[in-house]
């Protein structure tokens, strides 16, 4: 019997999730997080899961973790000392970026500074066509003095970066060659290894920030592995990646900045797990946690993939699942702006010192304060009663330094602030939908993260959406969604070329290329052919567009005929996304892409232990909804059995997290464990049945 442990490293929490690979036995536990040493804390859960259910480590078959290591490294700006060599007369590209305006409007909006100053950015000569012939030899005597200052500037790692490599990479990789003889100690990020793909900027953007993170993601994550082992852990350390497979801790040491949405990519698995088996393919999932709120959008019951994002001003262009993270959580702090009005966010008190009710030195009012003053969450069962919350410390604070300076009740001023950061969530939910094309009234909200289900029905409200779901642990949810993950390999080749002139043999020859070089990977991870999976796509544009659009391949060889539904879909797409397409004009191929998955074995569905035959209402306490104070029905969630139904106004709690339910809305467990709230139920009372 095997267990497969899943790790979600968080602002505030860290939290695992383990299933029985024979049984399906679903089991959770959270422990603080610790982000002076963000291990610390997934060894102590683990050790925990272990003491708890009597397993030893050599039970442990697969152990996966989603790590904020490199976007901490990367929003702190708390990263390497790097250097960087790119093609004479582009040092400064890194600088210049694209002329896009941070804010429109802001005529002082100032962009962030490049990660690689500029005394740090050095040239040698030489020139690649894009064709991949060779214009202006390496001249090899600029590489060794470049290498030597770095050398002397003491760099942890070096990006290479040079023009035209994705077309023939002779020039970086004898470049590396000769940086890594000068100096030995030194990370090198090398662009065809990383991105080898067309568009200096983003390319060099990309390779400055597999750098800067790489040293601090290798220390954590070797670090962390050889601690496992040592504990005896009977499975290798596996990290997730931002586009929702897994890879394995080498490979997260080599291409460190797959990982950068590590966490949020295992909240969107489980919107997909969820689409797949209810009768919901639409839904947004809304990740709400200490310290921020992670948005995806599933339609069809397919999430949406981007390769183009940004992180801390740095734009990073990798695959990844497109989630949109806003300043938003438990810990969010509450502030009177110098016009008066009151700011939630994007500042927060993370794990330490937290919300002033944990008692660990938080001096400002945030999110988790107001609810409990609201009595939204139940200071006595916070995390099943291990963790006690100061109520009378809250109110203080709320009232020193929000209600008292706006002429407001505490429990105004409370509300006020849960208003201003549903306010903030909703206008990220738009970001996702209305902005790309969907209307959110087609969704249902699924919301998780230990704050998520607490402030999920106003939200819904807000958007007109009619349907709430909260999933059996959503507290956990985004660990659990990774127990469910392959390995994920994504390659690409550029081929920029008029869809009506491509020359299928030399796009097929690129395939191939790539499923050699997928598949070679795949075997020295030790998956057999049967157990590989390859996805083909395009990225396609209109001529002379600056931005392409991804479409799938119907097969993995190319034929004209295949091109050409190709573009039939880029038309769909382009009139679903911008409102129009031309037909008539020139669809241009740019990049060829292949997704490889390494299939891991499926387990038995998971499902939680639900303890049955107990009476799941408490009784009733005052919560403070809609201005008012009124009485609602207290419910333990673990004994809430498939079809029990309720009405609001209502609390349920549990270890992870609490569900607020409004007056007149219906919650009904069903078949899954999912809490299914209606807002439109029409009905008004107590508990209908149990």
């Amino acid at each position: 019997m095997g267990y497969r442990i899943a790790v979600d490293t968080g602002g505030t929490f860290t939290d695992l999730g383990m299933i029985n690979e024979e049984t399906g036995e679903l089991v959770v536990t959270k422990v603080p997080s610790t982000p002076d040493d963000p291990g610390r804390a997934v060894l102590s859960g683990v050790q925990q899961l272990m003491d708890n259910y009597q397993i030893t480590p050599r039970d442990i078959t697969f152990l996966l973790h989603g790590t904020t290591v490199a976007t901490n490294a990367l929003l702190e700006r708390k990263g390497a000392k790097i250097g960087l060599i790119t093609t004479a007369g582009f040092r400064d590209i890194l600088h210049i970026g694209r002329q896009v305006r941070p804010r429109l409007y802001d005529h002082k909006a100032r962009k962030p500074a490049p990660l690689v100053p500029r005394q740090l950015r050095f040239e040698v000569r030489e020139r690649m066509l894009p064709g991949g012939k060779i214009h202006t030899p390496l001249n090899e005597d600029d590489v060794y003095q470049v290498a030597a200052g770095l050398k002397e500037e003491n760099v942890e790692a070096v990006a290479i970066c040079l023009l035209h490599s994705y077309a023939n990479p002779e020039h970086e990789l004898r470049v590396k060659e000769i940086v890594s003889k000068v100096c030995p100690g030194a990370f090198i990020s090398l662009s065809v290894d990383v991105l080898p793909e067309f568009r200096e900027y983003e390319r060099m953007s990309t390779i400055a920030v597999n750098a800067y993170v790489m040293p601090k993601v290798n220390r954590y994550v070797a670090n962390l592995a050889r601690q496992l082992r040592e504990l005896g852990i009977g499975s290798d350390l596996y990290i997730m990646q931002s586009n929702g497979g897994v890879i394995t801790s080498q490979e997260a040491q080599h291409v460190s900045a797959r990982t950068v949405l590590s966490g949020p990519a295992g909240g969107a698995l489980a919107g997909i797990a969820l689409a797949s088996q209810s009768a919901w393919p639409n839904l947004i999932t809304v990740d709400m946690g200490g310290t921020s709120l992670d948005i995806c959008l599933i339609h069809d019951r397919n999430p949406r993939f981007t390769t183009e994002s940004e992180i801390g001003g740095c734009p990073l262009k990798l695959p990844m699942i497109e989630i949109h993270t806003i300043g938003a959580g438990g810990g969010s702090i509450a502030w009177i702006d110098s016009g008066g009005a009151l700011r939630v966010g994007p500042h927060s008190a993370g794990a330490v010192p937290g919300p002033v009710c944990y008692m660990k030195g938080g001096i400002e009012p945030t999110v988790t304060d107001a609810n409990v003053v609201l009595g939204r969450i139940n200071p006595e069962y916070i995390l099943g009663g291990q963790m006690d919350l100061d109520v009378v410390a809250s109110r203080r604070v709320i009232e020193e330094k929000i209600a008292g300076p706006l002429g407001l009740t505490v429990e105004q001023a409370a509300e006020g602030i849960i208003s201003v950061v549903n306010a903030n969530m909703v206008r990220g939910i738009r970001v996702v939908s209305v902005e790309k094309g969907y209307d959110p009234r087609d969704f249902a909200l699924v919301a998780f993260g230990g704050a998520g289900a607490v402030h999920a029905v106003e939200m819904a409200n807000e958007l007109g959406m009619t349907t709430v779901i909260v999933p059996p642990r959503p507290g956990i949810t985004s660990a659990i969604g990774m127990l469910y993950a392959d390995v994920r390999h994504d390659y690409v080749r550029t081929y920029l070329t008029d869809t009506r002139e491509a020359d299928t043999g030399e796009l097929n020859r690129l395939v191939s290329e790539m499923t050699e070089q997928a598949s070679e990977q795949l075997v020295k991870e030790g998956f057999q052919p049967d157990g590989m999976a390859f996805h083909l796509s395009a990225d396609l544009r209109y001529a002379r567009q600056a931005y392409e659009l991804n479409v799938p391949l119907a097969q993995a060889h190319i034929s004209e005929d295949i091109l050409a539904g190709a573009v039939e879909q880029f038309h769909n797409l382009h009139q679903q996304g911008y409102g129009y397409c031309r037909r008539k004009d020139v669809v241009e191929l740019v990049n060829i892409r292949l997704v490889a998955w390494g299939k891991l074995p499926q387990v038995a569905g998971a499902h939680s232990m639900q303890d049955s035959g107990q009476e799941s209402r408490l009784g009733t306490r005052p919560v403070y909804v809609n201005g008012k104070w009124q009485e609602a029905g207290i419910y333990r969630r673990q004994y809430l059995n498939t079809g029990a139904t309720l009405l609001g106004p209502a609390v349920i709690e549990q270890l992870d997290a609490t569900t607020m339910v409004f007056p007149g809305q219906k919650v009904v467990v069903d078949s899954l464990g999912n809490l299914v709230i209606s807002l439109d139920s029409g009905e008004k009372g107590a508990v209908k049945s149990e």
